[in-house]
């Protein structure tokens, strides 16, 4: 992800009221709950294939 659109993101996500708890850009949601959701395997495999 380029830095400049990691930064635009991040920085709308933190001018939300209130402001999250935490803050994730849309392209690692995916690994937010990947263990929980017996996915943990395939998110590592996917980040290893690049």
């Amino acid at each position: 992800m380029p830095l400049d659109a990691f930064v635009d993101e991040a920085m709308t996500l933190f001018s939300r009221e209130p402001t999250p708890k935490e803050i994730l850009v849309e392209r690692v949601r995916f690994l937010h709950w990947a263990e929980r959701d017996g996915r943990f395997d395939q998110a590592v495999e996917m980040l290893n294939a690049h």
